[in-house]
């Protein structure tokens, strides 16, 4: 690869940083720094996705595992499973997951606008500055509505300054029309979660 290639691959890269569209992997790194913890820390965001100790959950759009090994560790007589368009991603979260010695999560690459499990499979899904990233959101609420039980939590996370940010207003539209209802909100003066309860196949 010449220079001029690899300058304009580098410009891609970091025009997908600061633009709408899924995060490059090629800079997950910034996704695992400690000040990330200021921000928003595993900690505090698992804290909110009401998980039992065996909770089956499935946490769309794992980037390199910044939240999963936390959430893992809460479900000991549950399992996680961890869902990324991109292998490089998963491959990232998996050398994590080793070497956390955590046994109870599994990786899947895929599209979230096409779920691959079963009906019902998940008390929990969550989704932390993602939903935005995702082309088709409808098609990916009602595979995410199938997935889940009836009355099982889906839980997003959006952060101000996400280029992808999708706000409140328009997260409560699209989720009251896909089967769900409000559950329990966080807010802070960098981004909210919002709980959502499934109340009706779709």
């Amino acid at each position: 690869m010449n220079f001029d290639t690899r300058i304009s691959k580098w410009k891609n890269i970091f025009g997908r940083l600061i633009g709408q569209g899924i995060y490059p992997y090629q800079l997950a790194f910034l996704l695992d720094t400690p000040i990330r913890r200021i921000v928003l820390s595993p900690k505090t965001l698992v804290d909110r996705l009401n998980l039992s100790d065996n909770s089956k959950v499935l946490e769309i759009g794992t980037g390199p595992g910044y939240f999963s090994i936390e959430t893992a560790k809460r479900i000991p007589e549950g399992n996680i499973v961890l869902f990324d368009i991109q292998l490089e991603m998963l491959l990232k979260s998996k050398r994590k997951i080793e070497r956390n010695n955590i046994t109870n999560a599994k990786h899947v690459q895929g599209n979230a606008a096409f779920l691959p499990f079963k009906n019902s499979a998940f008390d929990n899904v969550f989704l932390v500055t993602v939903l935005g990233e995702i082309s088709n959101r409808i098609n990916s609420l009602i595979e995410i509505n199938n997935v889940l039980k009836l009355g099982g939590i889906l839980s997003i996370t959006e952060m101000y300054g996400d280029p992808d940010l999708i706000t409140e207003n328009e997260l409560e539209l699209l989720l009251c029309q896909s089967g769900f209802v409000i559950y329990k909100k966080y807010s802070s003066s960098k981004g909210f979660t919002i709980n959502f309860k499934k109340v009706k196949d779709l």
